[in-house]
């Protein structure tokens, strides 16, 4: 959130409270819409016979990971009870959210960052798509949201959180939600291993985009939500916030122009190679890699630097999708090159670009680039690599416990009949998948049978030509 010394319960004019409430109520809103985002890319990039599963976990990202961060998640992450000694690495006390009339402020904080925490889940939900049990998913989606995103949040944003007070600043979550949700999803997928054939030189086309208008479709949720997310990050329209928040929604918009414009010049660069126009997954790649690569820096940033900033981001979220897929690292959305990578480098960024503006001292100093002393491009990189470390501990602790108790991945069986219809009895795709493997077997069958005689008949005419 904005580092700003606080008027209000919201940070904004005393006796405004309500405005300001209705602007962070807004914003949830808009920002819970990214689940249906979320849902829709991931279903347009994974198979058919498992796009209502990917689906369905958006949902219990929602509900199961929203339970975590009200009984617990909160706390951990705002909790202000006085007699907490370790304050720098947790906050303690408000479990259970709830608030007397007089601090219903604490309630809009929580529902904000419930919508933060469920993002920060969903993230992982692609990257472990199509072979992750469903139980098992279930209590990923539990630590996901109560543990892994809620520590680095009050790390960062609470004022006696030990980055913070260091001068570390992440304005909208690129390391609170993204690097989070980037590096559980890169150790998930990791454990998980690839799908059945993924990376096998026959089984390309079968992995391809099952409905790129939901991909389409479900990146412009995204993007709409994201206005919501990192205008709302300034949690306060009063006593001149409202500047910030123009500021940093123009920066959003301008990251994702970046990213779009490093997605078109990628697909022009490969053009005499692949003899079309524009790459739909690369295109869309590029510019939530742009819109992640802005976040942490959107209110503290200055237009054109959205375009730059945006750019690289698009250049580094497709250059990341190259380098695991190389690694063999089956991450059907690309959650870590989009997250984790794009999520360093706005960390990175804004300890560049970073400047304060007349009346919003936001940041503790200037970035490197406009005459800070390097301490917050310091802590920034700090930040990224700590939250990056606390998520890998964590992951890791997760998945090594269910793999020797409950079980991590579906059977090869479960696999091959799809997550709809194992773990939701929906039957419709397996008649589908019947008729594809029939056809499958027979093509196989006769391109066997017809490549000798293509040989033979080479010979035949071999040997008339020679007896002519």
């Amino acid at each position: 959130m904005a580092n700003k010394t606080v008027t209000s319960a919201f940070g904004g004019e005393p006796g405004l409270e309500a405005i300001d409430a209705a602007f962070i109520i807004i914003c949830t809103y808009i920002i819970f819409t990214m689940q249906s985002g979320f849902g829709l890319l991931e279903s347009g990039l994974i198979r058919r016979k498992c796009e209502a599963n990917v689906m369905v976990k958006n949902m219990l990202d929602i509900v199961i990971g929203g339970f975590g961060f009200w009984c617990i998640g909160n706390s951990i992450a705002h909790g202000e009870d006085p007699s907490n000694v370790a304050r720098h690495f947790t906050g303690k006390g408000d479990y259970f959210v709830d608030a007397d009339i007089d601090e219903t402020s604490k309630l809009a904080k929580y529902l904000f960052h419930l919508a933060f925490s469920s993002t920060s889940t969903t993230i992982v939900s692609g990257a472990v798509a199509e072979r992750i049990r469903l139980n098992s998913y279930m209590f990923l989606s539990f630590v996901q949201a109560t543990f892994t995103y809620s520590f680095p949040a009050h790390w960062l944003w609470d004022e006696e959180g030990w980055l913070k007070v260091r001068g570390a600043y992440d304005f909208a979550g690129a390391s609170a939600v993204h690097i989070t949700g980037g590096a559980a999803s890169l150790i998930a997928a990791a454990f998980l291993g690839p799908r059945q054939g993924r990376f096998s030189v026959h089984e390309k086309e079968p992995f391809a985009m099952s409905n790129p208008t939901n991909v389409i479709l479900g990146t412009f949720f995204l993007w709409f939500g994201w206005l919501g997310f990192n205008c709302g990050s300034t949690f306060a329209v009063t006593g001149g916030m409202w500047k910030a928040s123009m500021r940093a929604g123009v920066v959003t918009m301008n990251g994702a122009i970046g990213g779009g414009i490093a997605g078109i010049l990628i697909s022009l660069c490969l053009y005499r190679k692949r003899r079309y126009i524009l790459d739909i997954q690369q295109f869309t790649t590029a510019i939530l890699g742009g819109l992640v690569a802005i976040t942490g820096g959107a209110a503290v940033l200055k237009t054109w630097h959205g375009i730059v900033v945006g750019f690289i981001g698009g250049l580094l979220s497709n250059a990341g999708v190259v380098l695991i897929e190389k690694l063999h690292i089956d991450d059907p959305v690309g959650c870590f090159p989009v997250h984790w990578i794009c999520g360093i480098w706005s960390m990175i960024a804004t300890g560049l670009f970073a400047q304060n503006y007349k009346g919003l001292e936001l940041v503790s100093e200037p970035g490197l680039f406009y005459g800070g002393s390097g301490n917050l491009l310091l802590y920034n990189i700090a930040a990224g690599f700590a939250t990056t470390g606390w998520a890998v501990m964590v992951t890791v602790a997760l998945f090594l416990a269910m793999k020797f108790t409950i079980g991590i991945r579906v059977s090869t069986d479960q696999e091959e009949r799809g997550s709809d219809q194992v773990e939701h009895n929906i039957i419709e795709y397996a008649k589908e998948n019947k008729m594809t493997n029939v056809l499958k077997t027979t093509v196989t069958k006769l391109k066997a049978a017809t490549t000798p005689r293509v040989g033979q008949n080479l010979k035949s005419k071999e040997n008339a030509i020679d007896l002519d």
